[in-house]
């Protein structure tokens, strides 16, 4: 699974295996409230078949000047951060969200005992946030299928 920077938007910065991630599925431009903070922060969030990533946008460019035209510049984001969808937990209704447009992402660490990230993940509307809440519980319960059977297989 190739991910050209022009699939993600001009995503800088990110070292690690694109093929690690999977497949690009969706990407869309939230407000995103870490570990309970009262002042939202916005992020570009690509979600992958194994992996969430968090970027930052880049400040804009000015616009490229021709003789003929001017040409805007693709969007920059910032890679920021990655969770594997193994240490993911979804919260698809988030309380005092009013309006319906927030969902919680929680990062359960491995390296670290009893260690958990959260991230209110406020959406532009309701038809955005049900399409990726729906996006991630079929991620997730497909990740469950195939866990559930690997350990039955295991067992016998």
């Amino acid at each position: 699974a190739v991910v050209s920077t022009q699939s993600t938007g001009g995503l800088e910065g990110f070292t690690g295996n694109w093929d690690d991630l999977g497949q690009l599925l969706q990407q869309e431009n939230f407000l995103v409230f870490v570990n309970g903070g009262k002042k939202p922060t916005p992020r570009q969030i690509f979600i992958f078949e194994r992996a969430v990533l968090f970027s930052k946008p880049a400040p804009p460019k000015k616009p490229l000047q021709s003789r003929k035209m001017s040409i805007s510049p693709s969007p920059k984001y910032s890679y920021k951060c990655h969770y594997p969808l193994s240490q993911l937990g979804l919260t698809r209704f988030v309380q005092d969200d009013t309006n319906s447009v927030q969902f919680q992402l929680s990062v359960f660490k491995k390296d670290q005992r009893n260690a958990c990230e959260s991230f209110i993940i406020q959406s532009a509307s309701t038809a955005v946030r049900d399409r990726w809440v729906e996006r991630i519980e079929s991620l997730l319960f497909s990740q469950f299928t195939i866990l559930k059977s690997r350990a039955a297989s295991n067992i016998l």
